[in-house]
């Protein structure tokens, strides 16, 4: 430890090798541990003040005991990080998504370090907030952030969705508990002109896939004929495609999601839709097999590179996928391509999906290239914030 900063006297000090402090120049908010110098004893979830080798301050960061991940940034600045510190930010990113969130009563209102809250989520489905920390230093906050969330937003519930395995990493325990209010089993959310029920206890990610909202009402703009959804979960793009196609195939492998996707057709009163369980890649290979033609096509897989050693599988996987759909579809049909793969850049999955229109003897047209919905923000810092690709494009 060394006194030698211009920072809070209060904190112990975190000083960084010369390494870490041309790593922490480039604006990244995360510093690793192998770019530290000897650590003091420090407490999971402390905050800290963080130097450069020569002892100049460099802002406060929250300590992790555990994680190759040691310091996530909270401040640049010397200011007391206190209840006015949080609901000063709370304010400003409920502001912001007060701004650029419409027609829906389901949206994310805190996205970790995006919004100045490191590994905190925060989402809302219909006033039923499902909170996921994913850091000891958040945790450690929750009672001040759940207070301000009370103050600000009177939540029906709040529950905690502690289930995200990269919280063992950080040495925190999983589990999902209801911590205020009465959560009914299944929540009635709207995007646009759709309802959808979500199980904000047991769903996936919080209970629904929110990233996908803006690329969801995009397709649907776009949709028509025969559609096919594949890796359809529980049918978000599909209700959204359905009004305006003959018919809707909805391709899963769960049939509980496909259980959950059928009370959201009978929720809008859909009766075009045809649900099959199934491996998609099977159904697509049997598919082109069997000759048949779609007009639009949904590809949301699950992400297929979660790790760097995951790539060239997920390049094949994400290709395979891609040429089917091209060989599926008429001319002039859409294709929704997604890939929430980190791990893999937007020009390298470009690349894989020209390879596959390629193989497949089709010219593609880009006509839109989108990302994650306006309430996800990503912050240019933080590469891994720009995890979601969607490509929407024309096949002649």
């Amino acid at each position: 430890m060394t006194k030698d900063t211009s920072g809070p006297s209060h904190l112990q000090v975190v000083r960084l090798t010369n390494k870490g402090l041309r790593w922490r120049r480039t604006g990244h908010p995360w510093v690793y541990r192998n770019d530290l110098e000897d650590l003091p004893e420090i407490l999971a979830g402390d905050l800290v003040a963080v130097a450069g080798p020569d002892g100049r301050f460099l802002g406060q960061a929250f300590y992790s005991a555990a994680s190759r991940i040691a310091l996530r940034m909270v401040t640049e600045i010397d200011e007391p990080v206190d209840r006015g510190f949080w609901e000063g930010r709370l304010t400003r990113a409920l502001d912001y998504r007060r701004r650029v969130v419409a027609d829906t009563d389901a949206c994310r209102l805190i996205y970790g370090e995006a919004d100045g809250f490191p590994g905190l989520v925060v989402d809302s489905y219909g006033g039923h907030l499902a909170l996921q920390t994913l850091h000891p230093g958040m945790e450690r906050r929750l009672p001040e952030i759940i207070d301000l969330l009370k103050a600000h937003l009177a939540p029906l519930s709040v529950t905690l969705r502690h289930d995200a395995e990269v919280r063992l990493q950080e040495g925190l325990p999983l589990g999902v508990e209801t911590v205020l209010g009465q959560l009914p089993p299944r929540v009635e959310i709207r995007e646009g002109l759709v309802r959808l029920w979500v199980d904000v206890r047991a769903g996936q990610k919080t209970g629904l896939f929110l990233d996908q909202r803006e690329n969801r009402l995009a397709a649907a703009a776009l949709a028509g004929g025969e559609v096919l959804d594949a890796f359809a979960y529980q049918g978000a793009f599909a209700m959204h495609l359905a009004p305006r196609a003959t018919r809707v195939t909805l391709v899963e492998s769960s049939g509980a999601a496909l259980s959950v996707a059928q009370d959201n057709a009978s929720l809008n009163g859909y009766e075009n839709l045809d649900l099959v369980k199934a491996n998609v890649f099977t159904f697509l290979k049997e598919a082109v097999a069997a000759g048949r033609r779609f007009d639009c096509i949904s590809l949301d897989p699950p992400a297929f590179a979660k790790s760097r050693r995951d790539r060239e599988a997920a390049y094949k996987g994400y290709k395979e996928i891609n040429r089917r759909a091209f060989q599926l579809l008429n001319p002039g049909g859409i294709l929704v391509t997604c890939s929430c793969s980190y791990n893999l850049s937007e020009p390298e999955f470009l690349a894989i999906v020209r390879e596959a229109a390629a193989d497949a003897h089709r010219l593609a047209r880009l006509v839109e290239r989108r990302g994650a919905a306006k309430d996800h923000p990503a912050l240019l810092s933080l590469p891994e914030s720009l995890y979601l690709k969607c490509l929407i494009l024309e096949a002649e």
